[in-house]
């Protein structure tokens, strides 16, 4: 059965996306009297499209007779910046109806108007939303391409509110990748200017996403926090449509706390709220939201009703990444329900849906085109840096000459001399900088590629091997459920090998695990030995287990990720070890640190072994090698009938 990081996540990036010239007019009623009286001039086109703005936050079906009157004046006028920025009105307009190819028709108009005009500030805004149209439709590698695109505009315009919704924007493509590293990277980097600037929109977005991120990371106390924050900025601004997303994504947090009345309560506001003001997208998402979390609770009949609503909605409005998250969630239902015909049926469409969205062309696709971002804005640099030493190095030769140039005949071979001198000491300096560019250059794409090429592996890992591995062990369930009379044998036979292949997943996702860190620490070291304990807990559950590490110990130490992975190895064939073969009713781990080295030691009360007469078998040699390859000295004590105790040395220096 496939596991989905946080399924009801993708709900909460509904509203990130900002639709740019969406404003509120502090006195509409004001700006309409203005608008009966003003002349038909340029200003009165700006002031249709600032009322069809106030309109798409506040009053949705108001708003499109402003841009048209404000379009068709602008025809009349042959004012062209009126022109795209009431047709951009329309494309929002249609965007927040959920009417994606409308939308697309009117800022594709909007579009060629600004390359006609060569307005750098239109490309920005229009770029932008063309791009959120796609992320829509899960065409991510498109999205991206505009966005970079916008970035570069707004960073041409050094207009600091824009870059920061490009930076928001570009990462929340990265997170509909999973690649929660960029993520990371752009949201903050997009906080940073938008608390710096002070502007409402920027900081709702803000908060919304870096609850998204605590979300993830399980701190909900935090994201609830962060929400909150998002939902007063919007209700100062009016937009009730992010007054839903918060309120949906607050409730997302309550339900992960395991707080379910509360993320009823509110979610039952958000989904009323949305019916309102008839935002399909937000409502198909919480919607699905809504059947996972009572899934979790076991309420099936509510769980089965809202994923199929949700699943309507996203399929009539072209709404793709609600059509996965839905069909993943009614995978785990049909399961549940122990209705393998019906998982598998949903298996297949979650994965031909995915497969649709996210296929390896986009992520190369996608990945060439942040390096392609990247390449230019580096080269970008390098030429400014040019350009400034030879400024300098022109700035140094006139002053020269007017200081020296009133000096008689004497002095001219001293000066020329010196002149070359000079010359050629600051061009040896420039090539200097020159070469270290290079280099930093080139190193910076090799360590590109091999993080590309990890990322690549791990996910065919994860997307390929793993669901293989799943649909093998659906095969071989319905097999033994389709088949209640096959012989004893053959359906130990079946068990066994489903077993065997659950235990492949559980390797192959901690292979996956230990692959996406360039380095891991205690406290990730931690989180992974906890979980396999708790894991063993259930297998053995006459076995008592205890976990101590000690509180002095840095959390923080960093280890590769191949002396992480090999240490959780060490302990995790230690502790099987003393469940299958030592019978013991007790293992404890515990990991300490002296000032040369950390010792991890593993202790059981079971039968215990004469290390004089056992030959050490396959599982103590592997450990013996694991703890070799990572520089360690590994230690086995043990007696007949008084349990056995194994300790693991890593240098410091190692």
């Amino acid at each position: 059965m496939p596991k989905f990081i946080f399924p009801a996540l993708m709900v909460l990036l509904c509203g990130w996306l900002p639709l740019l010239a969406q404003e509120t007019l502090p006195n509409i009623d004001s700006a309409l009297a203005v608008l009966k009286s003003a002349p038909k001039d340029t200003a009165q086109a700006i002031r249709y499209q600032k009322i069809g703005g106030h309109y798409n936050v506040t009053q949705l079906d108001s708003a499109p007779a402003f841009f048209r009157k404000g379009w068709r004046l602008s025809q009349e006028l042959k004012y062209r910046k009126g022109e795209w920025i009431n047709l951009n009105g329309l494309g929002n307009y249609h965007e927040r109806k959920t009417q994606y190819d409308s939308a697309m028709y009117y800022y594709n108009k909007a579009l060629k108007i600004v390359e006609e005009t060569q307005s750098t500030k239109g490309f920005a805004i229009v770029l932008n939303n063309v791009a959120t149209i796609h992320i829509r439709r899960g065409a991510y590698e498109t999205a991206l391409q505009f966005m970079f695109d916008a970035l570069k505009a707004e960073e041409a315009l050094n207009n600091r509110n824009g870059i920061a919704q490009a930076y928001n924007n570009i990462g929340v493509v990265y997170y509909y990748t999973q690649d929660f590293d960029k993520t990371t990277f752009y949201l903050t980097k997009a906080l940073e200017i938008q608390e710096e600037l002070g502007t409402y929109d920027g900081l709702i977005n803000g908060y919304n996403n870096i609850g998204a991120i605590y979300i993830y990371q399980e701190k909900y106390e935090e994201a609830i926090k962060a929400y909150q924050k998002g939902l007063d900025f919007a209700k100062k601004i009016g937009d009730r449509k992010m007054e839903a997303t918060q309120l949906s994504n607050m409730a997302l947090a309550f339900s992960n706390k395991k707080d379910f009345t509360e993320a009823e309560r509110i979610f039952n506001e958000a989904v009323s709220l949305r019916k309102e003001i008839k935002d399909y997208n937000g409502w198909a998402y919480s919607y699905q939201a809504f059947g996972q979390m009572y899934l979790e609770q076991k309420n099936f009949p509510k769980a089965k009703y809202y994923l199929d609503e949700a699943l309507k909605i996203a399929r009539e409005k072209g709404i793709k990444l609600v059509e996965k998250e839905s069909l993943a969630v009614l995978v785990e239902y049909a399961e549940a329900q122990k209705d393998y015909q019906n998982a598998n049926a949903y298996l297949y469409e979650y994965l031909a849906v995915k497969d649709s969205i996210l296929n390896e062309e986009k992520t190369k696709a996608i990945t060439e085109m942040e390096t392609k971002y990247e390449t230019e804005k580096k080269e970008r640099d390098l030429a400014e840096t040019r350009a400034s030493l030879a400024e300098k190095d022109l700035e140094v030769k006139q002053k020269n000459i007017l200081m020296y140039g009133g000096f008689g005949l004497a002095l001219v071979l001293g000066l020329l001399g010196y002149l070359f001198y000079n010359q050629q000491k600051l061009k040896n300096r420039q090539l200097q900088k020159e070469g270290e560019l290079k280099t930093a250059l080139t190193r910076i794409e090799t360590q590109n590629k091999l993080q590309e090429q990890r990322l690549r592996i791990s996910r065919d890992l994860h997307d390929n091997i793993g669901s293989q591995l799943t649909f093998i062990i659906s095969s071989l369930d319905n097999v033994k459920y389709g088949f209640p009379d096959l012989q004893e044998k053959l359906s130990e036979k079946l068990s066994g090998i489903s077993n065997f292949t659950t235990q492949t997943i559980y390797e192959l996702r901690d292979t996956i695990w230990a692959m996406n860190k360039n380095d891991i620490t205690f406290e990730d070291l931690q989180a992974r030995i906890t979980n396999f304990i708790n894991q063993a807990k259930i297998a053995a559950s006459t076995t008592q287990f205890e976990f101590h590490i000690d509180h002095s110990l840095d959390h923080e130490q960093k280890f590769t990720s191949i002396q992480g992975m090999n240490m959780y190895r060490i302990i995790q064939e230690a502790v099987n070890n003393a469940i299958k073969y030592a019978s013991a009713s007790k293992v404890q781990v515990s990991v300490e640190e002296t000032d040369e080295y950390f010792q991890i030691s593993i202790l059981d009360d079971g039968k215990g072994f004469d290390r004089e007469s056992v030959p050490l078998g396959n599982g103590l040699n592997n450990m013996a090698k694991r703890a070799r390859d990572i520089g360690a000295e590994l230690s086995v004590a043990s007696e007949k009938g008084k349990g056995t105790t194994l300790n693991l040395r890593i240098p410091k220096n190692t």
